[in-house]
């Protein structure tokens, strides 16, 4: 079930209050609006700003989404390239006025040109999934890096799920990497199947960034426990 794709049609239909049911592993059921995903620059949160500013050059925006960040970065003259993996996704885009709009995994992407930007923003970090497949992103990342380029990716420390009263944290013994997390999404009666999902701590993103020959800075740290990271080469 294409849930992101049938709930973005639904809003540019009219269907405005449509919301996004997220039920978690970790932290139990969210309800997400849809219109978050049709944002305008002006009330994107700060460190989506401050990324969208830092922008240059070729742009590759992973996880578009309903290509907000695209058309705002079309809208300072740039030329950003939008994937999503969901057709409906892609479909809505280019309804909006996305102009390079295309439906691929992440992973199985291989553009002929390079980029000078690549964004991960909304934790897209996540496409991962699994703290062993980070590698993997961020080599595939770097196989698309022009020289002098920057990744921008965002993610959330978990830990304080586990912190106790007295500052102590406690994960459970024999559980995976605690920013290990399943999703569920439901949608109008419709749900998908366990979607995985990665919250990478910083420390781990700045080692496993190394081990790719990547360096790390951390450039934005938010109350909410995220932050975003420029990777470079």
């Amino acid at each position: 079930m294409d849930i992101f794709g049938a709930a973005f049609r639904d809003y540019i239909n009219g269907y405005i209050k449509g919301r996004i049911v997220v039920r978690t592993n970790k932290s139990g059921t969210e309800h997400l609006p849809v219109a978050y995903f049709f944002r305008s620059l002006e009330d994107m949160p700060q460190w989506e700003r401050l990324v969208i500013e830092m922008c240059r050059g070729r742009v590759l925006d992973v996880g578009a989404g309903a290509g907000s960040h695209s058309l705002a970065l079309q809208e300072m003259g740039l030329e950003p390239v939008a994937i999503d993996m969901s057709p409906g996704a892609v479909e809505v885009m280019r309804s909006r006025g996305v102009l390079n709009a295309v439906c691929s995994d992440f992973f199985s992407y291989n553009p002929d040109d390079g980029f000078d930007t690549i964004l991960f923003l909304m934790n897209g970090a996540g496409i991962a999934g699994r703290i062993s497949r980070m590698k993997k992103l961020l080599l595939h990342a770097k196989g698309m890096l022009n020289p002098g380029g920057s990744v921008y990716i965002e993610s959330t420390d978990l830990m304080y799920l586990y912190r106790e009263d007295d500052g102590s944290v406690r994960i459970p013994l024999g559980e995976s990497y605690y920013g290990e997390v399943e999703y569920i999404l439901g949608y109008r009666g419709s749900k998908s199947g366990p979607v995985p999902w990665l919250f990478l701590d910083p420390d781990n993103m700045t080692a496993i960034a190394a081990g790719c020959g990547l360096s790390t800075e951390i450039i934005y740290h938010g109350e909410d426990h995220n932050y975003i990271a420029r990777i470079s080469r």
